[in-house]
């Protein structure tokens, strides 16, 4: 396997995961379902027009280039979503953990100074 091929396996991987994290956390909203689908489909076009692929950087990949990518980014993701919730002290869900910032008692921004706008 040449650099920019891996290159190439290593930036689908990346993107793939950052849509991945973006589906699992909206994943109630059909736009973000739609959106997902759409920009995976405009990477694989970007990645498999050779000239497009040129001015990017990248190179067509074939079916284990693929694999490998998509097996990277669903490994990554599920690792991003499961690991927080197994290892202990990182609530992430829980409002009573959250600390408060200070000078806003119910945590939500002093605006008393702000100038408001219509």
């Amino acid at each position: 396997m040449n650099r920019r091929r891996a290159d190439t396996i290593g930036l689908v991987a990346l993107i793939g995961t950052q849509l991945g994290q973006t589906l699992v956390a909206g994943y109630r909203s059909p736009l973000v379902w739609l959106t997902t689908a759409a920009s995976g489909a405009v990477l694989g076009v970007v990645v498999m027009t050779p000239g497009l692929g040129a001015y990017f950087g990248c190179t067509p990949l074939g079916p284990v280039g693929w694999t490998i990518a998509n097996s990277a980014a669903a490994a990554a993701t599920a690792g991003a979503t499961v690991l927080p919730q197994l290892l202990p002290g990182t609530e992430q869900n829980d409002p009573a953990a959250a600390d408060p910032v200070p000078g806003e008692p119910d945590g939500s921004p002093d605006r008393s100074g702000a100038p408001q706008y219509a």
